[in-house]
């Protein structure tokens, strides 16, 4: 059983909410709860619970209710772990840590200043996070909307502020200053007296370039304290305020480090330093029997991963008409195009040499959409210097290809490098292609799926394996989203409940919020793409809005709600800020008329398209929020609205601050929220009065059989061929995992080498992974080389740390939903055969042998 009150005021048991009876009920055991393990005086309890004069049978009153609160505990045999004990001069609920999340709440946050203090800043955001985690609302949020003011809630207040400036300091500390701009801006604007919330963002703001704000912040803080309470800032604000106009080298943001390219085979290349790892011998503590001693230090020369990446290979052919003179401006001028376009979709350019330039997505952090993103760039690409040489007399011709490789990134220092001989070969096969059009490889094939559209018949090369014609992606023009797919299998009763939700909105004229929570691949948006299908069979129910692309790209500059409204006017990609300005203009124009109502809200949304896009957190982002929360309203009060939230647990600040805006809202229009989101981060979730959750099930195995027969093309119902009992446990229950593994057998019958997984689980399930921190990381990787149970001495013992830090990891592994505990509570075991596999096969050859080496010698011991 668990006692929630970080929030509204939850019991839950098995999974299940309990019902609290009335206010008072609710109240006595919330009191007992924000004061666990402290004696509670009954004189004290009544005044708090009646607060505007207690009637004569309060204590009567009260005893009932300690009667049912202690039937409560008793029904579920919860002694001696939870008891309510009569203690003079009254009650003394006595509890377990682990069963109030109040508890769990303070003894993280304290860790985590510890942490913090100490210079541990990984540790110390680990803990501080999880910390605010626990958070669903104010604390005891039912109780105070009836009116309850009790000094404990304040102080609890003032501690989930106090550890919210915690881990905003240690984030900054670690140069993640760019993410938290907009969160410590609502913070300081809630909050207009906390001065560290304030230095906070002043330091922020200056290391993202804006110096004028951050000085704007300080005047804005200085003349709150100075209008509210005649009061100067400390000394320390005061001083920073001079060292930011001083430009204070100390008060520069942490240097990140590039990006080094290594080709192997290269003689012109440095070669990169072998992979060291940690020494062979088994430390004292990871013994049968030995003492017990600290873990050697960690090797800090050089750490290796290996990744599976898309490749971008473009180069230019400038013929025999360019002048020699012009040959360099022109090739810088092409790479930097070429430059700018793979950066802005999340590439990292590793090779800028004579006529060619190369891009590797995926490096440093894996993103589902990678592949994807690379052969969108590509496409891009192509298209611009079409459009050029239409424009331009100089004759260029470009050649360009995506592969789909393993490559090895290495750490030397400060610098990684991208090693692999792929690079190379990459860059050799693409002068042989012919030009202007986008080549990719099997693999690039296979993981792109039906989103991916190419020439059904492969171009054979004499150099290599053959190659595909890529001409779009599903989604964009002129190629439409609505394919035939495999079929929705074991999700009726969930879709049911999606056009339940909807059928309220359209009947009642009020909002409702949705969040779909799943593992990736659970078929949260393709349960959504279920229910977008089914209104545009019926188009006078409802319109379905979208934040964000078809596919989910991100890139350095997208903005979900400007995609939401671009989409909605009918921008087209790439389009200029005059065209945007007036397609948006009519559109508006088109739903309120030409009134100041319109031109009002034309101006408001408009920054969205601003060259090189709005500023995220920026002065005006009250505004440009209201004006997109006002087009919806303006949208719902000609058709009710679906607006898709896709990938709510990757969502910024920006956006989060977006949702809470329409959150308050949505009960007044016609409007149904749906948002996916990932189980990891569930409590970002938005909430309201109107909000509901739910949960997508695995697969049952039936419906695995009948997914895995519609792939293979068998008419047999539920044929279930191939399915081992092996592949089955892989599978998992995962929709999206029985669609790729059964693509596999479908061009690999005879099985993939080695249990090589689809390129498409590999990434989904590699950045989950890359979302960890470090240690983490490393502590799951080091796991799959354990035989039986995951401990955490055995790990410690693997990767030479201490049994304290690797206990921590493990812990925050399962909390992540990547590692389960076992039901003795002694060791670990993967969530899912899957992550072991990813894991694994991202620690390079000389660690794997090096760490079974130190395996092997734990169990001769």
């Amino acid at each position: 059983m668990r006692f929630n009150v970080l929030g509204p005021l939850q019991v839950v048991s098995d999974g299940a909410m309990l019902p609290m009876g009335g206010p008072k009920k609710r109240a006595v055991l919330g009191y007992l709860l924000v004061h666990a393990n402290n004696v509670v005086a009954t004189s004290q309890m009544i005044k708090v619970i009646w607060p505007q004069g207690a009637p004569s049978t309060a204590r009567k009153m009260l005893q009932n209710t300690v009667s049912w609160i202690r039937g409560l505990l008793a029904e579920r045999d919860l002694a001696p772990s939870c008891a309510l004990l009569t203690h003079s001069p009254g009650y003394l609920l006595r509890v377990d840590e682990s069963m109030v999340d109040l508890l769990r709440f303070e003894r993280l946050a304290r860790a985590g200043r510890e942490a913090l203090a100490d210079g541990r800043r990984a540790e110390a955001t680990r803990a501080l996070r999880e910390a605010l985690d626990l958070w669903r609302g104010p604390a005891l949020e039912d109780l105070t909307d009836t009116g309850i003011t009790w000094p404990r809630l304040a102080a609890l207040q003032e501690q989930r502020l106090t550890t919210l400036e915690d881990y905003l300091e240690a984030e900054i500390a670690a140069g993640r200053h760019h993410e938290h701009v907009a969160e410590l801006d609502e913070l300081v604007a809630a909050e207009p007296h906390r001065e560290r919330a304030c230095r906070l963002l002043m330091v922020a703001l200056y290391r993202c370039g804006r110096q004028v704000d951050a000085l704007r912040a300080y005047q804005r803080t200085r003349k709150a304290l100075m209008d509210d309470l005649a009061l100067e800032p400390t000394r320390e604000l005061r001083e920073l305020e001079t060292r930011i106009l001083a430009h204070d080298v100390s008060l520069r943001p942490v240097v990140e480090p590039e990006l080094r390219l290594t080709l192997s085979g290269a003689a012109h290349v440095r070669p990169a330093p072998t992979v060291e790892t940690v020494p062979d011998e088994v430390p004292a503590a990871g013994r049968a029997g030995g003492e017990s001693v600290a873990a050697p230090p960690r090797p800090t020369a050089s750490t290796g991963e290996r990744k599976l990446v898309s490749i971008l290979t473009t180069s230019f052919d400038l013929g025999h008409e360019v002048d020699p003179e012009d040959v360099d401006d022109l090739l810088a001028d092409l790479a930097a195009a070429v430059r700018a376009e793979a950066e802005l979709a999340g590439g990292t350019v590793v090779c800028c040499t004579g006529s060619a330039v190369q891009a590797v997505f995926g490096v440093p952090r894996t993103d589902e959409q990678d592949m994807l993103a690379a052969v969108r760039t590509a496409l891009v690409v192509r298209d611009r210097f079409a459009a050029r040489e239409d424009a331009d007399p100089l004759p260029v011709t470009v050649r360009l290809s995506v592969n789909t490789e393993e490559i090895l990134i290495k750490t030397h220092g400060a610098a990684p490098q991208v090693v692999s001989p792929a690079i190379d070969t990459c860059l050799r096969r693409v002068w042989s292609l012919p030009p202007d059009t986008v080549w990719i490889c099997e693999a690039t094939r296979r993981s792109g799926g039906a989103d991916l559209i190419h020439d059904p018949v492969p171009y054979s090369t004499h150099t290599g394996p053959p190659l595909w014609h890529a001409t779009g992606l599903r989604g964009d023009p002129p190629y439409p989203v609505d394919i035939a797919r495999p079929p929705l299998v074991d999700r009726d009763h969930d879709l049911i409940i999606l056009q339940e939700h909807l059928d309220l909105v359209v009947r009642r004229g009020r909002g409702r919020i949705l969040t779909l929570v799943g593992e990736a691949g659970m078929g949260k948006s393709r349960l959504v793409l279920e229910l977008a299908r089914l209104i545009r069979r019926s188009p006078d129910r409802a319109k379905v809005l979208r934040t964000g692309t078809v596919h989910g790209l991100r890139t350095a500059t997208a903005d979900p709600l400007t995609a939401l409204v671009a989409s909605w006017a009918g921008l087209s990609h790439g389009c200029t800020p005059e065209e945007a300005e007036a397609k948006v203009t009519a559109a508006v124009s088109g739903l309120l008329g030409e009134g100041s109502a319109a031109r009002s809200l034309t101006s408001g949304l408009l920054p969205l398209f601003a060259p090189g896009g709005r500023v995220r957190g920026g002065p005006d982002v009250g505004a440009v929020h209201a004006a997109v929360v006002d087009l919806l309203t303006g949208i719902a009060g000609e058709l009710p609205v679906v607006l898709v939230v896709e990938d709510l647990h990757a969502a910024d600040e920006d956006l989060l601050r977006f949702l809470g805006l329409l959150a308050g809202r949505v009960a007044a229009i016609p409007l149904l929220l749906i948002s996916t989101a990932r189980p990891q981060l569930v409590s970002r979730r938005v909430c309201s009065r109107a909000s509901t959750t739910m949960t997508l099930d695995r697969l049952t195995d039936a419906a695995v059989r009948e997914l895995w027969g519609s792939v293979l093309r068998r008419e047999e119902e539920g044929d279930g061929a191939g399915l081992t009992p092996e592949l089955f446990d892989r599978i998992g229950g995962n929709p999206m995992f029985a669609i790729e593994f059964a693509r596999q057998r479908l061009h690999e019958p005879d099985g993939a080498p080695q249990g090589r997984l689809p390129a498409r689980i590999y990434r989904v399930i590699a950045a989950t992974l890359d979302r960890l921190e470090p240690e983490e990381k490393e502590v799951l990787k080091e796991a799959t080389l354990v035989s039986g149970p995951i401990v955490p001495d055995t790990v410690a013992a693997l990767g030479c740390r201490t049994v304290e830090v690797v206990r921590g990891c493990l812990d925050g592994l399962a909390r992540r939903h990547l590692l389960v505990r076992e039901l003795d509570g002694r060791g670990y075991t993967f969530a899912h055969p899957v992550i072991r596999d990813v894991a694994h096969a991202q620690l390079p050859k000389a660690t794997r042998s090096g760490a079974d080496r130190r395996a092997g010698a734990l169990r001769a011991c």
